[in-house]
């Protein structure tokens, strides 16, 4: 095995993983309107929440993930992003 091509796909799937819940969060905030938001709202993904806006009386909204779940989300895709990426690697090697 190569270690560097095993570390590369690693730490591409772990940006992979970031930029997705970076650009997730993103998309859930431009959906509401936070200046007339009454109640809390929770973004969730495949029924489980992993990020909630919680609004409290005379403050401004503030946004709280949720770690654990958020945590394993970011696991199961970052496998799932390292052996795609390590079978696309693989190919390429074995074309040569």
């Amino acid at each position: 095995m190569n270690l560097k091509r095993i570390s590369i796909s690693f730490i591409l799937s772990i940006i992979i993983t970031f930029i997705f819940f970076t650009l997730l969060i993103t998309y859930d905030y431009s959906k509401i309107d936070l200046s007339s938001l009454k109640e809390s709202q929770n973004f969730s993904l495949f029924g489980l929440e992993y990020y909630r806006i919680e609004v409290v009386e005379g403050k401004d909204p503030k946004g709280i993930p949720n770690n654990f779940n958020m945590s394993l989300f970011g696991f199961v895709l970052g496998i799932v992003l390292f052996f795609i990426l390590e079978m696309l690697s693989k190919k390429k090697t074995t074309k040569r």
